[in-house]
């Protein structure tokens, strides 16, 4: 098995394509449709809804991977990676029963790779930080907003749904946390290392500044400040985080 194994290398069924994100927004601007979807309409929600799919699918893959390549590491650590894998297979067959929901199909929408891309770090703590801390600190933004938003329109099968997964992503971070304080103990290099690589990912997650502080109906992104704290960030994070507006490169 290679490692870490490259993004076009990922098995999928033919009902899948790949393709670069900022070729997506591209693509959507040349239609004359915004490069990132709103949730006013439950199709565009169903958007968000596949991007979240392929983007667990991701997810277990690059916890498979992160079990995989770091043989060497404490048990306690391949466990807590197993587990996530479970989880995110869950989190895979849960939104597919919701796009079904919203009428819509595993493959109807390209499918993006710059999460796996974020998530194959060579050393085991840049990859907790980079994934538990930024990537699973980010989908508790967008669970947390899409939560509120099927609170508004009426739906509690996507509100609920969703709930229960980010209940899962809450313990992802702290699981992150805890790792990452765990390999770098003694070792502030490695560590300052790690949080460098995390900042990179939620740089480039910001979207060109779509993911801020804000009312939940009226930002591409809001930043979940409670959720956030329930898994752990420190509000010194979490402001470092609101202040962030580099533009993204993905864009």
């Amino acid at each position: 098995m290679d490692r870490p194994i490259a993004y076009d290398k990922l098995a999928r069924e033919d009902r899948f394509m790949r393709m670069r994100a900022r070729r997506v927004a591209e693509l959507k601007l040349e239609q004359g449709l915004p490069p990132f979807p709103d949730l006013a309409r439950r199709e565009s929600i169903k958007e968000r809804v596949h991007g979240i799919l392929v983007g667990e699918l991701q997810a277990m893959e690059g916890a498979g991977r992160t079990v995989y390549d770091f043989p060497d590491a404490p048990w306690e650590f391949t466990l807590d990676m197993a587990r996530q894998v479970w989880d995110e297979s869950r989190h895979v067959e849960i939104y597919i029963q919701l796009l079904e929901h919203l009428g819509g199909y595993a493959g109807e929408f390209p499918e993006t790779t710059i999460l796996w891309r974020c998530a194959c770090a060579e050393d085991a703590a840049a990859r907790v930080a980079g994934v538990n801390r930024g990537l699973e600190g980010l989908a508790c933004d967008v669970f947390n907003q899409l939560i509120h938003i099927a609170r508004k329109i009426g739906d509690p099968i996507i509100e609920h749904a969703v709930d229960f997964v980010l209940a899962d992503e809450i313990t992802h971070v702290r699981m992150g946390s805890k790792w990452l304080n765990e390999l770098t103990k003694g070792d502030p290099e490695r560590r300052k290392r790690a949080i460098e690589f995390q900042e990179t990912i939620d740089e480039r997650f910001n979207l060109g500044g779509l993911r801020r502080e804000g009312d939940h109906e009226e930002v591409p992104i809001s930043i979940a400040t409670e959720a956030r704290r329930l898994a752990g960030f420190t509000d010194e994070e979490i402001a470092r985080l609101i202040k962030t507006t580099q533009r993204s490169p993905v864009y």
